[in-house]
């Protein structure tokens, strides 16, 4: 998917995908959101869905709360590690 935000041309194609979450309406799958890092350091949501919840649609815009989107994801280790690299989290042992 392609959106331009600010005058730059973003391809969710060409970004980074760091974490994700799904969507369900009433149990059932409807979509899925993910957070994305385009080369010139901007964060990215690109929402993808399949029709099943007329409240959550397909959409790709700048992300306005990075942490908040992240709490919402469970990452798995590999997201962790690039979320920690990035220093967007930090892991408490």
């Amino acid at each position: 998917m392609k959106t331009t935000i600010n005058g730059k041309r973003y391809d969710s194609s060409r970004c980074e995908s760091l974490c994700d979450y799904d969507h369900h309406n009433n149990g059932n799958y409807s979509g899925t959101s993910h957070l994305l890092l385009a080369s010139d350091g901007t964060y990215l949501i690109w929402t993808d869905t399949n029709g099943q919840d007329c409240w959550t649609t397909d959409k790709f815009c700048e992300c306005c709360d990075v942490t908040a989107f992240i709490d919402q994801c469970d990452p798995d280790p590999a997201e962790e590690e690039r979320l920690v690299e990035l220093e967007l989290i930090e892991i408490i042992r």
